[in-house]
């Protein structure tokens, strides 16, 4: 069995590695004890600390990184910037003629699936041993029912979207 890396005194980006902690059952490697350059201490692993692109900081870089480069910084954001840019984003999308009745046209029309989509269908999840049929349109879910075959929910998912955005789409759509 190889021996262990001893860490200790070593500098690696901010961070100054103070002592290996003892190992936790839990834990898929060793621990060690950090102290970074902005005062903070730091528990990371080994691996984290031997890679090329890992642990610099205890996450006040990123930080820093990121106030540096955004356009404004990040402390003034507040929940009415947030209000503003959120209504000047659906102003360009209605004039557009993205933005419809509450719904975006782009969404809805397009067949793309979330990378975290199980089913392999949108509106489609399996729920309680069930599989469940919902779909999204003006700001409203419509349960579309619960099914024991995953074919049968596509299906009444098919339909809601006959019944709800085609409508819309032939409406808007150009």
């Amino acid at each position: 069995m190889p021996k262990a890396l001893d860490l200790t005194g070593l500098k690696i980006g901010r961070l100054r590695v103070l002592k290996r902690l003892p190992k936790r059952t839990d834990s898929m490697g060793h621990e060690w004890l950090c102290y970074c350059e902005c005062g903070n201490q730091y528990i990371t692993t080994t691996s984290h600390l031997n890679r090329k692109c890992g642990v610099k900081s205890c996450g006040c870089y990123v930080k820093e990184l990121a106030r540096k480069h955004s356009k404004k910084n990040i402390e003034n954001a507040t929940e009415e910037t947030y209000l503003i840019a959120s209504k000047k984003m659906k102003e360009t999308m209605k004039k557009n003629n993205e933005w419809v009745e509450n719904t975006r046209l782009s969404i809805i029309s397009s067949k793309k699936l979330r990378a975290d989509n199980k089913s392999g269908y949108r509106g489609v999840t399996f729920k309680d041993n069930k599989w469940v049929a919902r779909i999204s349109v003006s700001g409203k879910e419509h349960y579309l029912g619960s099914f024991d075959q995953k074919e049968e929910a596509i299906a009444a998912r098919k339909k809601g979207e006959e019944l709800y955005f085609k409508p819309l789409i032939d409406k808007y759509k150009k």
